[in-house]
């Protein structure tokens, strides 16, 4: 212990002579550490960290296949109760559903996110609240709903200044007072991270909230499950009981328990490690952008760490003659072999902690960051013990890793010349390793800088797919009426009196009304559809996405009509039912004959049948990246719904169409909540946020890695001339030119480059295949991206290999023949 004090000791002398080397060690470690640390701390959050649950480990979600096949869908609460009945493995299940609610307080209204929950949830998930109580049984019984909430501590703290005396009284949620009977501890978000949860209520307050919906209803599936196993019941047991109940299910109710195949839904058990990202299905993507997050990363730190390295043999080869006369003097190889270390280990634990101070930082922009998607997010990446924990095994191991390759090459030296200090003499240090890692560095910053181009080209590529609309001069805000308790008949009315008014607006072209604006988040309605004289086939998906819209909704988004008509006036309640579909619906059931008066019925495959009055061009209604997908437009007049958009579009000014929009719906109704007003364009960017933070993140970190390989390749050059001054000045006494020494030196500096751009070329030409599910549009192998990296490349080397190389050739000969 003693000696390991002294080591640091010295080092610690040792460094403090040399503070341009440490700060320049320091800031490059501090930045691969802390890239490395902040994206595993997001990482962490997502996969790693339990639900912040009592005894997480028994916690499990179950799900309910989807009509079309997929696993994972949510399930109805009929069918919940009848689980929760019937299963012995399963030591209690609730069932619980998000939910837009409307919160009125001292005059204004905001939007929150409540969740409807079986009367049971807290005490299945454990936890309780810290004012109050949960919901009493009774309160979750389904024919007699009881007006009762309960509160977050966030919604406690900021719209109630955390005052004790809220329980019992009443607030108004969704224009009907409720009495508050609890708030829940800080933090306490149930089983759905990432989500901003404000209130809970008791399940049946469904359809007091909206009393369209048949909450009751088997085919009415929007629960989600979860429960906890019984002590000492294994999830495969679980499990194998719940196929048990799918199948008794499935005989009981054969209409809403078979699925498009023709045979019965099933039910499945995830743990809880599987139900941290939610939908399931999203547990993949999230496993692949973490994964590749970490290899950039990754590869950034090992970027720093080669630029490093060589900052450490130029150092080691600095100290030849101190190295020689301690091995003179008797000290073992080993013995400098562990000062070395604990010198590189010294700067890589100061370079961990500033990378822990900006994986702090980083972390909170982070959860203060708020997409604009309708609907809040709430992040928490605490610094953990996982987060402290990886970025001190990342620090300690790049330190001894750093300090054994260059201890083990600068404790070798040949005594004699060493103690004579002859590298200035005209034998320079060897630069072999040096140059080594500087082609490591090369190929490794090459491969970070294809990555960004193609993710680059990608982004350029999604930005110029047409989506099927024009973006420009339009805008859009959405509104739920059912928030402030619209019946249907009040809803018309205020729908058709603001589109109106909005109408008249000077400057606005176009509006209309729409329940789905494309490529909005989860814009996945679909409902089930018979098409007149049509057999369907076994196993046939007859699901299909669908909007409702009002008249001039093709004229404002600008959707071509290719054949037909729009919905207009003329389709209002009362009139003949009629539907509008796309290109693609057209064409695979209709694809021989002409569509105009074919029948589509939404009620079974007796009808009544919808006649279909026009073909509107096919468009992009998910993603920026589908194939054609079928699609039918219904008329909203003759299909009534609370949640609607209100779309327009200025003859100049999109915000100015924001606004009126905005003026328009308030002055129906000044309580109205109005969320996602933004233009077109924002709207349609939004929809490529994914590429373009993919883009700007490899963007930065090749940027970065650029930027310490040119560190690098500046200073292998800057140290070769020191090495070299005396030979240079022989060369320049003996006519040498200024361009020859020039060249000289670039060629010394550019020959680890071109052999690192060979090697990054040539592993990145097999490496970016695995980036193909990543990009738009683009071969993980576009020719343009690899010859503009290399161009740019080679072009930054070589400046920076020129800066030194300008300077050796101003080298005076007489100064550098007396240079010792």
């Amino acid at each position: 212990m003693t000696a390991l004090f002294a080591d640091l000791r010295y080092a610690w002398r040792t460094l403090l002579r040399t503070p341009g080397f440490v700060a320049v060690a320091v800031i490059s470690l501090a930045v691969g550490i802390g890239a490395n640390t902040t994206i595993f701390s997001i990482v962490s959050g997502l996969l790693f960290r339990p639900l912040p649950l009592p005894r997480p480990h028994d916690v499990v979600g179950i799900f309910t296949s989807d009509f079309s096949g997929p696993p994972f869908g949510t399930s109805a609460y009929a069918d919940y109760q009848d689980i929760a009945a019937r299963s012995q493995t399963l030591k209690g299940l609730a069932a619980h559903v998000a939910e837009p609610v409307s919160f009125s307080a001292q005059g204004a209204t905001e939007r929150l996110v409540a969740e409807l929950v079986s009367a049971n949830y807290f005490e299945v998930l454990e936890v309780r609240p810290v004012l109050g109580r949960g919901f009493a049984p009774e309160e979750g019984d389904p024919l007699h709903p009881i007006p009762v909430v309960v509160l977050s501590d966030g919604l406690w703290r900021t719209r109630f200044g955390a005052d004790p005396g809220v329980l019992g009284r009443a607030i108004t949620i969704s224009g009907r007072p409720m009495t508050v009977i609890g708030v829940m501890p800080p933090g306490f978000q149930g089983t759905l991270r990432g989500y901003k949860l404000d209130v809970w209520m008791p399940a049946p307050m469904q359809a007091v909230l909206d009393p369209a919906s048949d909450q009751w209803n088997r085919s009415n599936r929007s629960f989600l499950l979860t429960g906890r196993l019984k002590n000492g019941v294994a999830p495969g047991a679980a499990q194998a009981e719940l196929s048990v109940l799918a199948e008794a299910l499935h005989r009981e109710h054969p209409q809403e328990w078979t699925d498009v195949r023709g045979v019965g839904r099933r039910l499945t058990l995830l743990t809880e490690s599987r139900i941290r990202i939610a939908p399931p299905e999203a547990r993949g993507p999230a496993v692949a952008g973490s994964a590749l997050l970490m290899v950039v990363v990754g590869l950034v730190l090992l970027v720093a760490c080669a630029n490093l390295a060589g900052l450490l043999l130029a150092r080691a080869a600095a100290r030849r003659r101190e190295i020689a006369i301690r091995l003179a003097l008797g000290a073992s190889r080993g013995r400098l072999i562990r000062q070395f270390v604990t010198e590189s280990a010294l700067v890589t634990c100061i370079g961990g902690g500033l990378g822990l101070l900006i994986t702090a930082w980083a972390t909170r922009l982070l959860e203060r960051f708020q997409p604009p998607i309708g609907v809040p997010i709430r992040l928490e990446l605490p610094m953990d013990f996982r987060v402290v924990g990886f970025a001190i095994g990342v620090s300690l191991f790049t330190g001894v890793l750093l300090g054994l390759v260059p201890s083990m090459q600068a404790s070798r030296p040949a005594l004699v010349p060493a103690l004579k200090d002859e590298s200035a003499g005209g034998r320079p240090v060897r630069t072999r390793m040096r140059e080594a890692f500087i082609a490591g560095q090369v190929a490794l910053s090459f491969l970070l800088l294809i990555g960004a181009g193609l993710f680059l080209r990608s982004l350029a590529r999604a930005n110029a797919i047409d989506p099927g609309f024009r973006a420009r001069n339009g805008a859009m805000g959405t509104v739920d009426l059912s928030l402030n308790g619209y019946p249907p008949e009040r809803g018309r009315i205020l729908i058709a009196s603001a589109l109106e008014r909005l109408r008249a607006t000077p400057g606005i072209d176009a509006a209309a009304w729409t329940t789905l604006v494309p490529l909005a988040p989860g814009a996945a309605s679909r409902r089930g559809m018979n098409i007149r004289d049509y057999t369907r086939q076994p196993g046939e998906d007859l699901e299909f996405h669908f909007a409702r819209i009002s008249d001039g909704y093709f004229e404002t988004m600008q959707v071509d009509i290719v054949r037909g008509r729009a919905i207009d006036a003329r389709d209002g309640p009362g009139a003949p039912g009629v539907v509008v579909v796309n290109e693609s619906f057209a064409r695979r059931f209709w694809p021989k004959t002409d569509p105009l008066g074919q029948g589509i019925s939404v009620q079974g495959p007796a009808g009544p049948f919808l006649t279909v009055v026009g073909v509107a061009r096919d468009g992009k209604y998910q993603t920026m990246t589908e194939d054609p997908v079928p699609f039918v437009y219904f008329p909203l007049a003759q299909e009534y719904y609370p949640v609607l958009t209100l779309v327009a579009r200025a003859d100049r000014d999109p915000a100015a169409a924001v606004r009126a929009m905005r003026a328009s719906l308030l002055a129906e109704d000044p309580d109205l909540p109005i969320f996602s007003a933004q233009t077109l364009g924002e709207h349609l960017a939004l929809t490529l946020l994914p590429q373009r933070v993919a883009a700007v993140v490899l963007g930065s970190f090749g940027a970065v890695a650029l930027l310490l390989a040119a560190m690098g390749i500046y200073g292998i050059v800057a140290f070769t001339v020191s090495q070299r001054t005396r030979e240079i000045g022989v060369r320049v006494a003996l006519g040498a030119v200024r361009r020859d020494v020039i060249r000289l030196m670039v060629r010394n500096g550019m020959r680890p480059v071109v052999i690192g751009v060979g090697i990054g070329l040539v592993s990145a030409l097999a490496v970016t295949r695995l980036l193909k599910s990543f990009l738009t549009g683009v071969s993980p192998t576009d020719p343009a991206t690899f010859a503009a990296v290399v161009v740019a490349f080679l072009g930054v080397a070589l400046w920076a290999a020129l800066l030194p190389a300008r300077r050796a050739a101003h080298i005076d000969p007489l100064v550098a023949l007396r240079s010792e």
